[in-house]
């Protein structure tokens, strides 16, 4: 045998005992491979339960929001009546407020009459209280009518 054969001889001894030593990764891989065919081949029957599942959560879903628009549809005409009653209670609290305003003012004049008088004790209150009915009278003869005071 010449060095030749005995190179050759070498590089075929190396090549079995390389071979021999990737067998067992080979083989991992080769059952790693397997098991991802496997898994892709399950991936259609995956996707179509997922589509499945979100199919059915949109439609009931849907269902859902028809019965809340629904009970909204239901429940919106209390809101308008609210709407309104907070409408005539300001109007009703506006009106009361100009009144004491306009009272507040007639009281301050009414105040300075009985002191411009030098009126005090039982007669002092007597007229305090004669000018302020007829101050009240004024202001309601005067006052726009609303609902709550015809």
């Amino acid at each position: 045998m010449d060095w030749l054969g005995i190179g050759v001889l070498i590089i075929g001894i190396v090549f079995a005992i390389l071979v021999i030593i990737l067998l067992k990764p080979i083989n991992k891989l080769a059952s790693l491979l397997d098991s991802l065919q496997q898994t892709t081949d399950r991936l259609p029957e995956v996707l179509d339960d997922v589509s499945s599942q979100a199919s059915t959560v949109l439609q009931s879903s849907n269902a859902t929001l028809g019965n809340v628009n629904g009970q909204v549809r239901e429940i919106s005409p209390l809101f308008h009546v609210i709407g309104d009653a907070g409408k005539e209670a300001e109007k009703f609290t506006s009106a009361v407020l100009v009144k004491t305003a306009t009272l507040k003012q007639q009281t301050v004049g009414a105040k300075e009459f009985v002191t411009s008088k030098k009126y005090e004790g039982l007669f002092g209150l007597l007229s305090f209280l004669f000018f302020l009915f007829q101050k009240r009278q004024e202001i309601s003869d005067t006052m726009p009518k609303t609902k709550l005071n015809k």
